[in-house]
């Protein structure tokens, strides 16, 4: 559905069409899998049955260490702008919601390639069922328990990768250090 001022009506009256109209994003859907886009964003979401008995006390005792290791693994990805990894509905499910810059099947090939024992560490023995991610069933594992978001938001700058952050703060800083030198 595509925005359009002339014929929308605000959940608020205190806002006008063309108000909105200025923020507003359209999101499409993942050229080759499941997921919502904005720009360069994505998301990606799987709730997977927890391991009865076992399942959830073992999240709970890999939770510090994977918290731990999650900005090395995820340095080593360079594509994730946040992560959640959490039990839910009463610890029977286990949660997993990335937002990341790329397309679905490249950003689980790097996920594969650079971060699977971090992700293994917290799904084996927890998820029920899985494969492990360089597993053949891998794939078919994540297809059966994602979800795509109904309403999802990407920042207001979504054409802005973690790299290309990553490196206007390092400009950032080094004009800063200059100045600062400059000053002396």
């Amino acid at each position: 559905m595509a925005f359009n001022a002339a014929t929308y009506e605000p959940i608020s009256s205190d806002v006008t069409a063309e108000e909105i109209g200025k923020w507003t994003r359209e999101s499409r859907r993942q050229t080759d899998g499941m997921g919502l886009r904005v720009g360069n964003r994505s998301e990606f979401t799987a709730i997977a049955p927890v391991i009865p008995g076992t399942g959830a006390s073992t999240f709970r005792q890999r939770v510090r260490k994977a918290q731990i290791e999650a900005p090395y693994w995820e340095g080593r990805l360079g594509t994730v702008h946040d992560l959640r990894v959490a039990l839910i509905l009463d610890d029977t499910h286990l949660m997993f919601a990335a937002t990341y810059s790329d397309e679905f099947k490249p950003y689980v090939l790097d996920v594969i390639k650079f971060a699977a024992p971090w992700i293994d560490y917290m799904f084996s023995g927890v998820a029920l069922g899985y494969p492990g991610l360089e597993s053949p069933e891998a794939m078919a594992y994540l297809a059966e328990h994602q979800v795509e978001a109904g309403i999802w938001y990407a920042s207001p700058n979504p054409d802005t990768s973690v790299r290309d952050v990553s490196k206007a703060l390092q400009v950032s800083r080094a004009f800063d250090n200059l100045l600062d030198a400059a000053q002396e």
